[in-house]
Parts: C-alpha cells; structure tokens; sequence
C-alpha cells in the first residue's frame, strides 16, 4: 500500500521528535540525520527569505526567477528531512537490528512485532531507555 507524501512527513516528524538522543544509538544515522533535520527546520525558512531579499535587491527583477528558485531549494531542504526520515521509519530492520529489537521486548517483557520497522524500534529504545538500567540496553 502507498503511503501519501503528507502522511511520510508526518511519519518524518514524528519519528525525528522519537528518536532518542542517547549514547546507545550515536552510531546511527538517524543520530545525525535528526537534529539536521530539526536545525533546517528552524534556521532555513529565514536564510530562505533573505537570499531572495539580497538577490532581489541587488541583482533586480531581471534575476527574480533564479531568487525563487534557490529560496524554493533552500525551503524544501527540511522537507528532504522529514521525507528521509518517514521513509526509514516505515522500513523493516535489517536482522541485526530486529535481534536487537527482540532482545529489547523481551527484557522489557512487552510483546514484539512480527515484521517491526524503525519506528517500533525508536519506541522501544525510548521505553527502555527510561525503564531498564543502563547495562540492560
């Protein structure tokens, strides 16, 4: 089934605002992904608006379409995020991660999914996080 583009930025939004910023899972991408995503999403509409206000304002009208188009880039930067991370949240886990997942569930003594994605894992992450002791992850 396809998913909407709008629900995969949302599934992005939410899955950047799950993810756990811990030392346990600094090595994975989304450890990094993450807060440039929410550091774009902050800081760019403003850079946005002022590279078309200094192109406009130095390089006149004759210019215009190029100061829309690279502002347009600049905007849709946050949204390559988001989009990323919706898709990766709506992945299944490659086997070392769903054993890890399991491993997970079954300290934690809650039922696992059968075919869990990245999403399952962020939330199990969190709840172990706050639950188990620190040796246990």
């Amino acid at each position: 089934m396809r998913k909407s583009i709008f629900k995969i930025f949302r599934d992005g939004q939410r899955y950047a605002r799950i993810w756990p910023r811990h030392a346990v899972v600094a090595a994975m991408t989304e450890s990094a992904v993450v807060p440039a995503v929410n550091f774009a999403a902050r800081w760019l509409p403003p850079v946005a608006v002022f590279n078309f206000v200094v192109q406009w304002q130095w390089q006149g009208e004759n210019l215009l379409p190029q100061a829309i188009v690279t502002s347009l880039f600049i905007l849709s930067l946050p949204l390559q995020g988001w989009y990323w991370l919706g898709r990766r949240s709506n992945s299944q886990l490659p086997p070392q991660l769903k054993h890890w997942y399991l491993q997970l569930a079954s300290k934690l003594q809650t039922e696992p999914r059968k075919q869990p994605n990245y999403m399952d894992l962020a939330l199990m992450l969190r709840k172990a996080l706050r639950e188990l002791p620190p040796d246990e992850h």
